[in-house]
């Protein structure tokens, strides 16, 4: 495997981390959705810029490409962001590396991946670690935490559904450029549900998080799955958890323990075994 495929696999997951606690402050600004649908709205221009120098690129099947946006983007971010009003941000880390687990299953049921002995170990060690780094406290909000768990089944579907699109011959960024603008669109009509809350404060929070863990971390992680089987690049998902606890740490000053930095390369171990599959 190119050292280039798990360098933008780690980076995508890093910026994914760290995006939690940043996520947290924002939502101290504005209100869940409207913040989901400003932050796509504006990765959405940044694509369709990129997208003016490729040929061909809006020859798509676009009734496929909506129900990914919808999939991919819509529900997932809703249910985070909503879910993380009410949960702590590295908790919301933890339940997010569950992801994982339904890649693993829906890979080899839609894609016909193989379950190999190492994926199955390093499966069991990453969840073994992210068991550890959760159950000194648990705790956090249980519907809160319900609504991160949904988010999470709802990115592994669309993670399938991304790796069917790259066998049909779709680049990487014509499919993260209309999951945002789908997503973007049926993002719009849920603003009107919610009591809409919006500060200029907010604005520096939607800049960061529709440029780098959204913009910048999907093109990566998308040009990674290009080369990389879905249920194996989902393993660096684990990194998410341990990045979200630091990140959480320094930023929201949340607590962290000796048990859960040695919880998190248990995970990393669980990683290094799949990537032998």
């Amino acid at each position: 495997m190119e050292r280039k495929v798990i360098v933008y696999a780690v980076v995508a997951s890093s910026l994914w981390g760290i995006s939690f606690p940043i996520t947290k402050l924002g939502l101290e600004e504005i209100s869940p959705i409207l913040f989901a649908f400003l932050r796509y709205l504006l990765t959405s221009f940044l694509f369709l810029i990129m997208a003016l120098s490729y040929k061909n690129f809006f020859e798509v099947d676009y009734k496929y490409l909506a129900i990914f946006g919808l999939v991919s983007v819509t529900l997932p971010v809703v249910l985070q962001n909503v879910g993380l009003k009410y949960t702590s941000a590295y908790i919301s880390g933890f339940i997010q590396s569950t992801g994982p687990i339904y890649t693993l299953i829906l890979a080899y049921i839609f894609l016909n991946e193989r379950i190999t002995k190492h994926k199955l170990i390093g499966l069991a060690l990453a969840i073994a670690g992210t068991y550890f780094i959760v159950s000194p406290k648990g705790g956090g909000n249980f519907i809160g935490n319900l609504l991160v768990l949904f988010s999470a089944i709802s990115y592994s579907i669309g993670g399938i559904m991304a790796k069917n699109l790259l066998i049909k011959g779709y680049n990487p960024l014509q499919i993260i450029a209309f999951a945002s603008f789908f997503g973007t669109i049926f993002l719009a009509p849920l603003i009107f549900i919610e009591n809409i809350e919006f500060s200029k404060s907010s604005i520096p929070f939607i800049l960061y998080l529709a440029i780098f863990p959204t913009f910048i971390a999907y093109i990566l992680w998308y040009s990674a799955m290009e080369k990389m089987e879905v249920s194996k690049l989902s393993f660096f998902v684990y990194l998410i958890p341990i990045l979200s606890l630091i990140s959480s740490h320094i930023i929201l000053k949340e607590e962290m323990k000796l048990m859960t930095i040695l919880a998190g390369f248990v995970v990393l171990i669980g990683i290094a075994i799949a990537q032998k599959a």
